[in-house]
């Protein structure tokens, strides 16, 4: 069984992973650890909604009872968190209000079924090929269309249908195209079957059986009901783009044996044992197995337990970012975070277009209009501040050394914490290798001109604490013996580079007490409480928190869709 959505461009997918789910057949040897260990919560943002629009539209089911019973606890999972919860009434009714107009809801999917004379090259004599989406149909059988919910404003979705490449000519849309075009009704197997065969449908409208003569596929945002239509195609058309595109993509995923760690090992069953995803134990310390295996970050962690001294942590703040519920506003893309984006994309692209060459002053870019790097523009208020950020870097460029030979930007670090259990990752701002040892280097943007020293750096900055821990280990080598982790702040008059040696006793104690403080709640938590408090005003989850209220004077803020911050 493979679903044609694996294949989109921006998928991030390892070729494994997507290899071993469609070939369900296949059976792994036992690893160290045990290969599954689900979060007993829902960890996919659309999950309720899909469950209450199939009783809607395959029930009858009026939406606030459906809402209800697609969020209630069973005897596979608990009720859904009030931040689910919230998101799901909100994204039900902007998905009704999107749906097609004048076509029927199809009670199934439309798979289309290969089977073999004899067993192929790899193990199998059937294949299945199917699509996830919402089925639609006319009344006459003429049209079929594939409604994808996402949990994005139709502005993201055009946006980033335009990142990528040409819709024609993208093999995800291609292979759906194909199923819409060539499949007939069936069902599929619930999740503890998922091996079994799909069975033909019965009890379906006569016009899902038809031949269609075109085929649709839409995005429907579920924040703001609109719809995006992504391809609209004749048989002829949907046959010769699925030859071009969509069959060899399909056919090499299928296939795939290249391992890629990343967000994909979280649910990969294979992830105890993959060969490409390194070992630390200890590097949480803690020491506790029984928890569901989850990725866990600096980001994720502070976004847990907070900054020292700026703001409060909260529980359900990382919860939600975490099922990445929508930031409707855009709240947590304020100017100097965009400012903060472009000046790293800026020496990124320096680096990469002029390798070996020191970068200068004058690279930076023109700080008198707005200017952009990569995919962020700097509006005309922090452009000036955030061009001499990227001159700045110039007094401590990694070129400007004679003995550096390599740099690598924005790398991600996935490594197993068997200890804790936990998928642990870093990306790290730059990595470049001096000599024969790699050196770790944040690269972190401040916009005061005279900033506060700080007593603890790896609390205050944690990134650094987790690159002490990983930068003495194999994961970055065979040669560890000159490794070093550099924190370069790039501010408005000038840079600071402060030089952290990763084999001082002192540094390694300090640095595995912070990261342990950033973890240790977290990985015990089950719940993820909302804890008010005057962060809730800059949070761009609030527009889904549902936080018990207080019962003091106390005021905190929380806020609906569309209708920006409410005092509370």
């Amino acid at each position: 069984m493979f679903a044609g959505s694996s294949l989109r461009p921006d998928s991030g997918h390892c070729p494994y992973k997507k290899s071993l789910k469609a070939r369900t057949g296949l059976r792994l040897p036992p690893g160290p650890l045990r290969g599954y260990k689900p979060d007993h919560r829902e960890t996919f943002n659309l999950g309720p909604v899909g469950a209450a629009l199939d009783l809607v539209e395959y029930a009858g089911v009026h939406p606030d009872e459906a809402i209800r019973r697609s969020l209630a606890a069973t005897h596979e999972r608990p009720e859904a968190d009030p931040g689910l919860a919230a998101w799901t009434r909100f994204a039900v009714g902007q998905y009704l209000e999107g749906r097609p107009p004048g076509l029927l809801p199809v009670d199934c999917t439309w798979i289309v079924v290969t089977a073999l004379g004899q067993t192929d090259a790899r193990g199998a004599r059937r294949y299945e090929q199917c699509v996830w989406g919402r089925p639609y149909v006319s009344t006459d059988g003429r049209v079929r269309e594939l409604c994808v919910p996402v949990a994005r404003s139709a502005t993201q979705a055009r946006r980033t249908a335009t990142d990528t490449i040409d819709p024609t000519e993208r093999a995800d849309l291609a292979a759906a195209a194909h199923v819409l075009s060539r499949g007939t009704p069936h069902r599929l197997p619930d999740r503890f079957h998922w091996s079994d065969d799909a069975a033909p449908a019965t009890n379906v409208d006569e016009a899902a059986w038809g031949p269609p003569e075109e085929v649709r596929i839409t995005e429907v945002s579920c924040v703001d009901g609109e719809r995006v239509e992504l391809l609209r195609h004749n048989p002829d058309e949907v046959a010769q783009r699925y030859a071009s595109y969509g069959a060899p993509e399909l056919t090499a995923a299928v296939s795939g044996n290249a391992f890629v760690p990343g967000f994909d090992c979280e649910d990969c069953k294979y992830a105890p044992s993959c060969p490409a995803l390194g070992r630390l134990g200890g590097v949480l310390d803690i020491d506790d197995r029984t928890r569901p295996r989850r990725v866990w970050s600096v980001t994720n962690g502070r976004s847990y337990a907070g900054r020292p001294g700026r703001d409060e942590g909260c529980p359900a703040r990382e919860r939600l970012r975490r099922l990445r519920l929508p930031d409707p506003e855009a709240r947590s893309l304020t100017p100097h975070v965009i400012r903060g984006h472009a000046v790293h994309a800026w020496i990124q692209q320096r680096h990469e277009t002029y390798p070996g060459r020191a970068c200068r002053p004058e690279d930076a870019p023109d700080g008198r209009s707005a200017w952009s790097a990569g995919r962020w523009t700097v509006p005309q208020e922090q452009a000036e501040l955030g061009a001499r950020m990227v001159a700045a870097h110039a007094r401590h460029c990694p070129y400007s050394l004679s003995s550096v030979h390599e740099v690598i930007h924005e790398r991600t670090i996935v490594l197993h914490d068997t200890s804790a259990d936990v998928l642990v990752l870093a990306k790290t701002d730059m990595l470049y290798r001096d000599g024969s040892s790699w050196v770790y280097r944040e690269t972190k943007t401040d916009a005061r001109r005279n900033p506060a020293q700080t007593t603890d750096i790896f609390r205050e900055r944690p990134q650094l604490a987790l690159a002490v821990l990983l930068s003495t280990s194999p994961l970055l080598g065979d040669n560890v013996s000159a490794a070093r982790v550099e924190l370069e702040v790039l501010g408005p008059t000038g840079a600071q580079l402060t030089i952290i040696d990763p084999f001082d006793p002192e540094n390694r104690a300090a640095a595995r007490r912070a990261v342990h403080e950033l973890a240790a709640d977290w990985h015990r938590d089950t719940v993820a409480p909302a804890r008010p408090g005057s962060h809730c005003r800059d949070c761009e989850m609030a527009v889904w928190c549902r936080p018990s209220l207080p019962t003091g004077p106390a005021s905190y803020s929380v806020a609906s869709p569309g209708t920006g911050v409410v005092k509370g």
